[in-house]
This record gives C-alpha cells, structure tokens and sequence, in this order.
C-alpha cells in the first residue's frame, strides 16, 4: 500500500508527531511510505509550483493518506491550514478524490477533539473516505500499551483501506452561497450607524485579515459604530504572512524567536492587551478562519498558557458559511471561555440583507460597550460569565500538566499561576481536606445516611438561605 503522509509541523521532521509517524514506518515496513513536510515548507510550497505539484504527485499515487500533525491553539497549525488553503486556490483537491484519509495528532488533549474534526471536514468536502483518527497524548509511545493502541489504529486503517470498505461522511456538505454581502453592494445602502457616546476611558481594537473584503466592510462598520478610542489593525501589516509559530518553546523562558522582527508583538502588548473590547473580522477560508487569522492566534502564544484576555468583551464578525461550520464555533467559545473573556456575539454575513448586517453589528458592538462600562466598577473579569464545561475543562488541563511536567519548560506559566490561584486543585487546603475525610465517614453511618437520604432535597438547598435573606433589590446598591 502506498501511504502519503503530510507533515503538519513547522518543526519538519524533528517533531514529536514524526516520531510517531516513524514508529508507524519501521513496525509496517511492507507498505511504502512518502512523508512530504507541507508545514515547515509552506512558504517553499506557495512560491514554488513545481514542488507543490510534487506533492500533489504524491497523493494522487497513494491510497492513503495521514495527516499528521501537532495541536496548535485548538487545531492545526496556520502553516498546515495555509497549505489546505493553496491546494484548493491551486486546483490541486482532485487529487486527494477518492483517496482514505486517516489523521494523527499528538498534544496534551486540549481540544484535540476539534483538531480532528476539522480535518476530517476537510477530508470529506475534498471527497476522500475518512477511515479514522488517533490522538496520544505527547508522550504515549513511551509506553508499551500506548504504542499497542498505536498499532490498533493502524491495522484497522489498513483493514479499511485494504478491502475497501466504505466510510460514511459525519459532516454536511457546504451550501454554495451565491448572495454574499459585499462592500461595493452595502455600504450605499446602510443607515448610518447607532450613536455611541464617545468614552475616553474605554478602549477598543478591531482586527481584521483582508481589509478589502467582507470581513473589512465589517471591520469598518464596528469601528464606526463603537464611537470609542479605536485602534484598527490589519493583520497583514503585522508581518503574519511567513510569520507562523515556530513551535521553538523560546516563550517558555518568557521570550519569541520572533521579538523584534515584525509588529506582532509590540500591536498585541499595546493594542490588543489594553483594550477592553476587541472586535475579530474574520475571513472564513474551508471550513475555519483564514490562515492569516489562524497566524495571529498561534502567535499569541508568546504568552505561553497565560490568560491574556481575562475580562475583554469580544465580538467576532465573520464573512462565510458561519452557521454551517458548528466545529468553528465550538473552538471559538472554547478559546474565550478558557481565557475568561466574554464572547458578547458572533455575526456573519450570511444576514439578508445590507441592513439587517448592519443593525447585527451595530446591537453586537452596543452589547460589549454596555458589558465593558459596567465592569469598570468591579474587579478584572468580575462581570463575566462563569465559564462552562470548554473554558473549566480547557484550564484544568493547563492547570494539571503545567504543575506537572511542563513547568520545567513554561517557568512563567508556573509563577503565573502560584500567583494568581489557578493552581485551584480540589481539597489543596489541609482543613477542607480534613473536613471532607470526616464527613465522607459520618455519612457512611447507616441512620445518618438514611437521615440525609430522607432530606436530600432541604439539605441541598440549606446553604443557599442565608444568602437569599440578605438578597435586597439592586437599586438599593446605587443608593
């Protein structure tokens, strides 16, 4: 059996995701393997067409394809999205029709769930058959009965591929969309903006990848209808394009390979970090963001697994099929919710009409105003809503492997969290402990236990009472 792999690592092949992918080839060396390294060659790729076409040569040879590749803030990384991105601008899809696609990720499972689901997306609009997908963590081939579980996920794939079963598609094809509002078209038939009143305390950024599109008619609109302290920032003058994460870990040790040489750094600290709203205009490309804004949010990890974000209100305008992409949306809840921003609204393009959009933009923007001025009075993040199962499961994780392994390599993630309590693990306290080992052997008593099963219901509501009694209206606080 012929197997491509695609390399999705900026590091080539001295990643962790390769090793994998070199065990896989030394225990099945009956097959023949072509491992072609699209991420760290992504610039290599969009200039040169001949080594593009060698590529695509490749793939159209093989029955298999693996996408292998590491987790870079919630999926693949922007140089491996860039590349999905080229292969459908160059015409190149037609040879991935038909083939079985299999993925392999490695990470410290945050949200590799929808890593893999965005490229099985990929896979099945490009009309391969998705056989399957395998995400270790890190440093599973270490161990004798993870690399056993290796070796399952690839016998079934050559199962499938080898007696050609078929694959049933888990993702609905896209809706061409013919009516897509456009700047030339909407903009003479917009009402002016609502009217905010200017607020030199409040500061705002609107952000935007291709000013000339969608997503910067958008962009404009926002700007105009916040009526605030605006710094717009197109992303291309950031120096993003052939500027994607490294993966070198420099930002462990509180640095970037890339400090100084473009204006990513110095616009995040002094544009993004102080505003209290931020406004993402985005291009959807496939079935995610455009490479260009993937960029921007892998860059961002200069700041390692710091919430950098805590307590802005964001609003994310989006110019594609938003509501058909349910994967797009879930990564971008889980992103600000782990952050402990407030993700006020997502707007797309998809509205009827010039003025519907407008009017969406416009009550977006009035929202995050509104959030942002009524917590001036509280604490950061005070006034954001409580994260759900993404945003406490994504910092769980962070919590657990910083305080373990990865400390010794994110030294600023560690002193980060001491500081700040993120290191919020159940009974850390000696006396709650205790008071917990205690009650956990009361209630093993046979009528204490029969007591509270008889009152469960007052039991659990007992604590809340107090707290009802104090409860006046609001109004009495202004007063």
């Amino acid at each position: 059996m012929k197997i491509t792999v695609l390399g999705g690592s900026p590091k080539g092949e001295m990643s962790v995701t390769m090793a994998y992918v070199s065990y896989l080839k030394k225990r099945y060396p009956e097959h023949e393997w072509s491992v072609e390294q699209v991420a760290s060659r992504i610039a290599l790729l969009e200039k040169n067409e001949e080594i593009l076409a060698g590529v695509l040569g490749s793939v159209r040879e093989s029955e298999l394809v693996l996408w292998a590749f590491p987790l870079y803030i919630l999926t693949v990384c922007s140089q491996y999205k860039r590349f999905i991105e080229l292969v459908a601008s160059r015409g190149g899809v037609s040879a991935f029709r038909g083939k079985y696609a299999a993925s392999l990720s490695t990470s410290i499972h945050f949200f590799d769930h929808t890593a893999h689901a965005y490229i099985r997306e990929v896979s099945e609009d490009w009309g391969m058959r998705f056989t399957a997908s395998f995400s270790p963590a890190m440093n599973d081939l270490m161990k004798s009965a993870e690399r056993l579980r290796l070796d399952a996920f690839a016998e079934e794939v050559f199962f499938v591929v080898g007696s050609s079963q078929p694959c049933p598609r888990r993702s609905a094809p896209l809706r061409v969309e013919t009516s897509r509002i456009s700047p030339a078209t909407a903009l003479p038939r917009l009402p002016p903006p609502r009217q905010h009143p200017a607020s030199p305390s409040l500061r705002a950024a609107v952000l935007v990848d291709y000013g000339d599109s969608g997503a910067g008619f958008m962009a404009d609109r926002a700007a105009l209808s916040l009526g605030t302290s605006v710094d717009r920032i197109d992303l291309e003058t950031l120096g993003l394009p052939g500027h994607g994460c490294l993966g070198c870990l420099r930002c462990g040790a509180g640095e970037c390979a890339y400090e100084g040489k473009d204006a990513y750094i110095e616009a995040y600290r002094n544009q993004v970090g102080p505003a209290d709203i931020l406004v993402f205009a985005c291009t959807i490309r496939d079935r995610y963001l455009s490479a260009r804004w993937k960029a921007f949010l892998d860059r961002s990890f200069f700041n390692t697994h710091r919430r950098t974000l805590k307590g802005k209100r964001i609003v994310i305008l989006a110019s594609g099929p938003l509501s058909q992409l349910p994967t797009l949306r879930e990564t971008l809840s889980a992103y600000f919710d782990w952050q402990g921003a407030q993700l006020v609204e997502l707007v797309s393009d998809e509205a009827g009409s010039p003025e519907e959009l407008g009017n969406l933009i416009d009550a977006a923007v009035s929202r995050a105003m509104r959030a942002a001025h009524e917590a001036r009075q509280y604490a950061t993040g005070a006034t954001v809503p409580p994260a759900g199962f993404l945003g406490v499961g994504g910092m769980k994780i962070f919590r657990d492997e910083i305080y373990g392994g990865l400390k010794i390599v994110f030294k600023a993630d560690h002193r980060e969290y001491r500081k700040t309590g993120e290191y919020d693990f159940p009974l850390r306290n000696p006396l709650a402990g205790l008071g917990v080992w205690l009650g956990y052997w009361i209630t093993s008593i046979p009528f204490i236990q029969r007591g509270m099963r008889n009152g469960m219901t007052k039991f659990m509501v007992k604590p809340y009472e107090a707290v009802l009694l104090k409860t006046a209206p609001k109004s009495a606080d202004r007063g």
